[in-house]
């Protein structure tokens, strides 16, 4: 008989295998995310007019990044990264399943319907949808200033730097700009994020049922040798997740580069000067067209299949290693 664990104790372990997942996807990516935001912010911080491009090709940006600062550089805001992606991916698998517990019923609470063929209470594609927005939502709120200073740490120059560390950041915004500061482009954000995770649950929820029902996937299965229970195997959980991230990454990312902007404006330009967000959509259409939402994609879309990948990997090998 299967041991039954404590709502708490589940609770705290769904934290964990979100928290470790985020971190894990986030390290081995870090160089493609620097890039991806130097790509976005570059044409607002250069001196260079003829040069609004951080660099023409992905390979030309690494090095450039490496030049500057070495090779440790390219992780550069990496550890605030991690320290707010934890928390944040944490929050973000844990609501998104209590979600689908409130809004499908008690068998939510056992983490084996999910993932069982025979399950006949299947989770809606709506409930996904709803319980991916809170989400997403609540864990952007909860995390935001740290997702802020992040950004601003990864955009620092080497040989300009604004902010010594995490708490000097803190300290001097709140300091320059006040509490608020610490939300600037909060918006643009959650215009982002609720649609983001979103998309993503309801693809790869989907994409997961699929591959269970349909012949075709059979032998990319597993079955668990204790429960007996038909579950993803390596290859479809990686691809479902990736399949999933693209399209979320390629719906949401122009919003990304309205709030990547207006994460760094207070540090670069005085208060009369800083835009809203109408306003910064309005200037990037007017001097870059819709090209200018889009800078920085190409590397955006070579992190999102090994960064959900191992998201979803990682969280699904730690919840069936820790749940069972």
């Amino acid at each position: 008989v299967k041991k039954k664990h404590s709502r708490t104790v589940e609770a705290l372990k769904q934290l964990f295998c979100g928290g470790m997942s985020g971190c894990a996807a986030k390290s081995l990516t870090a160089p493609l995310s620097r890039l991806t935001i130097l790509y976005q912010v570059h044409p607002m911080v250069t001196t260079k007019e003829n040069r609004p491009k951080f660099s023409m090709t992905i390979r030309e940006g690494l090095a450039k990044i490496v030049e500057r600062g070495g090779l440790l550089s390219l992780w550069k805001g990496n550890g605030t990264s991690c320290l707010h992606r934890f928390p944040f991916s944490a929050i973000n698998f844990y609501c998104y399943e209590g979600m689908l517990d409130i809004l499908n019923g008690p068998q939510r609470l056992s983490d084996e319907d999910e993932d069982n063929v025979n399950n006949t209470k299947e989770v809606s594609t709506l409930s996904r949808l709803v319980a991916g927005a809170v989400a997403g939502t609540t864990a952007c709120v909860a995390c935001y200033p740290l997702d802020l200073v992040r950004t601003r740490l990864t955009t620092q120059l080497e040989g300009k730097e604004t902010y010594r560390g995490i708490t000097d950041a803190f300290a001097k915004i709140v300091k320059n700009e006040g509490a608020i500061g610490l939300y600037s482009g909060l918006g643009p954000t959650l215009m982002v994020a609720v649609p983001n995770f979103s998309i993503s649950w309801v693809v790869y929820g989907s994409l997961k049922e699929y591959a269970l029902d349909d012949e075709l996937f059979y032998n990319l299965r597993r079955v668990d040798t204790e429960t007996g229970q038909v579950k993803l195997g390596y290859l479809l959980t990686l691809g479902c997740g990736a399949a999933s991230g693209i399209l979320s990454t390629l719906v949401t990312f122009p919003f990304d580069t309205v709030r990547r902007r207006m994460q760094i404006q207070g540090q670069h330009f005085l208060p009369d000067e800083r835009l809203t967000a109408p306003q910064m959509i309005r200037s990037l259409l007017k001097k870059d067209g819709i090209k200018g939402f889009y800078r920085g994609l190409s590397p955006e879309v070579m992190k999102v299949v090994p960064m959900v990948g191992t998201m979803f990997t990682v969280y699904e090998i730690l919840k069936d290693n820790l749940m069972s």
